[in-house]
């Protein structure tokens, strides 16, 4: 069975980069402890080859962006030092602050935009290790997912459509796996203990809630399963990092960042069609492009990006990477944008 966490460090900033991302991923399972008889080893399937097209970037004009009002982007500011839950319109109006607890990563919006899910350090024990908090949209009625502590740390909420679970990261033996949490009872489930658990970060749903999409165990692929933890395959393979892989709205693609060139130390964002297999690069900068997250109607995508110095959210056309536009102009870090559906 899984190894509950004795002991579990502050959670770390990735600051928009995918090889931090990966000593992040490492670090978060430090202090789990040793269990031989941990059965969570599944085996993995081959990867599968894709194609890339070539990026077709442009920049526009705030006055490109026209969407419908009521819209909201969740993300991270790093205003007070440590990372803090805001949204904001899609323009980057109407700032407002949600929580205040020195550190909270990885919101995500419920479906029907009413409840926000997001990561925050709890006490366990003589530490503290990540928890599930859950808020409204407004910021009120904060309350931990689950009454009682996990014995696993958890990360990376993801809800379902019908708003009855996420889809979570938990940690155990200095590895991460898949779990499912109910959000009615904040009972914690890993996925098919049984037959050794799936290992992967990052999951999120598909608009219908039958799939799960993730980043598999390397890091370098992009995996998926139905929504039970059965049929699995592999939608994505590559040589350098992965991650934050999200369907579109409709269903049929799947944006991801990706690290590009021979040091690793860059990600831009890359954009798959499940239809026709097809692989298109977006982003196009010597700042790291991470996080992206759509637009309801699939039309946009914001992201993170370092291009004009410290991280900031821009937007861009979903299917050619133009029109660009930056909504956010601060001297703070600000990423992880998370669009309303």
């Amino acid at each position: 069975m899984l190894c509950p966490s004795r002991q579990y460090p502050m959670l770390q900033s990735r600051r928009s980069s995918l090889p931090r991302l990966l000593v992040l991923a490492l670090s978060l399972a430090l202090g789990a402890c040793d269990d031989a008889n941990d059965p969570l080893a599944p085996a993995e399937d081959p990867p599968v080859p894709a194609t890339e097209a070539a990026p077709n970037e442009a920049v526009a004009s705030g006055d490109a962006l026209a969407l419908t009002t009521g819209q909201r982007i969740l993300f991270l500011s790093y205003k007070y030092g440590a990372p803090e839950i805001y949204k904001m319109d899609p323009q980057g109006n109407s700032r407002v602050h949600l929580t205040s607890a020195d550190y909270e990563t990885t919101a995500a919006w419920s479906w029907d935009n009413k409840r926000v899910a997001l990561v925050r350090q709890r006490p366990y024990g003589n530490s503290t290790q990540t928890d599930i908090y859950l808020i409204n949209a407004d910021g009120s009625n904060g309350h931990w997912a689950a009454a009682t502590p996990s014995p696993w740390p958890v990360t990376d909420p993801s809800w379902s459509p019908d708003g009855s679970r996420l889809v979570v990261r938990l940690f155990s033996q200095n590895a991460s796996y898949l779990g499912r949490m109910d959000v009615a009872t904040g009972k914690l489930t890993p996925f098919n203990v049984l037959q050794g658990g799936i290992k992967g970060a990052r999951p999120s749903y598909d608009p219908t809630g039958q799939r799960i999409v993730y980043i598999g165990v390397d890091y370098k692929t992009i995996e998926q399963i139905n929504a039970d933890g059965s049929g699995h395959k592999t939608r994505f393979s590559s040589a350098t990092w992965v991650w934050d892989p999200t369907f579109s709205p409709d269903g049929k693609k799947i944006a991801f960042a990706r690290a590009v060139g021979t040091t690793g130390n860059n990600s831009e964002i890359f954009v798959k069609n499940l239809v026709d297999g097809t692989v298109k690069r977006l982003t196009t900068s010597a700042g790291t492009d991470n996080h992206p997250s759509w637009s309801p109607d699939g039309s946009r995508i914001a992201f993170s990006s370092q291009r004009s110095g410290v991280p900031q959210i821009w937007t861009m056309n979903a299917a050619t990477g133009g029109s660009l536009v930056r909504i956010t102009h601060t001297a703070n870090w600000e990423e992880e944008p998370a669009w309303t559906h």
